[in-house]
């Protein structure tokens, strides 16, 4: 058990950093559609497959991955802030953010028929960015 919840908070909490504030660990994801998402990373690119995760640990964790309609939701970064890890960790230098819509999610035989979009970030996108990645309804498909 303690596995699988380490497995989904890394899955959760993968994306760039706040530079020089005092939450320099964490990133903001923005949920500016009308619906509830699950947001979750992988970085395995260019695997675009959800091998790594399975709709019962979507919704069984989904405390750590929901991000409500028009609410912002911030995540610890575990460590990826830092280059050198950022290095280590992330595949060919490119993290996927996997986004989920929760409702379809309930009804569906499989997170893929839940998922609306995949976004894609360089190290260097994520810190222009300083750690807030925007979902809105201009950049889905579906919503």
């Amino acid at each position: 058990m303690k596995r699988v919840f380490s497995c989904i908070v890394l899955f959760s909490a993968f994306i760039a950093c706040k530079s020089g504030s005092p939450d320099e660990n964490k990133i903001r994801i923005e949920n500016k559609t009308n619906k509830n998402i699950i947001c979750v990373l992988g970085y395995n690119y260019p695997d675009l497959t959800l091998g790594f995760t399975s709709k019962l640990v979507l919704q069984a964790k989904g405390n750590l991955l929901n991000v409500d309609a028009s609410q912002t939701k911030e995540i610890d970064t575990l460590g990826l802030c830092k280059k050198s890890v950022w290095d280590n960790t992330i595949k060919h230098s490119m993290l996927m953010l996997f986004v989920f819509d929760t409702d379809k999610l309930a009804k569906s035989d499989k997170p893929d028929d839940a998922l609306i979009r995949r976004y894609y970030f360089s190290y260097a996108q994520l810190m222009k960015t300083n750690g807030i990645i925007t979902i809105d309804s201009t950049r889905t498909n579906n919503l």
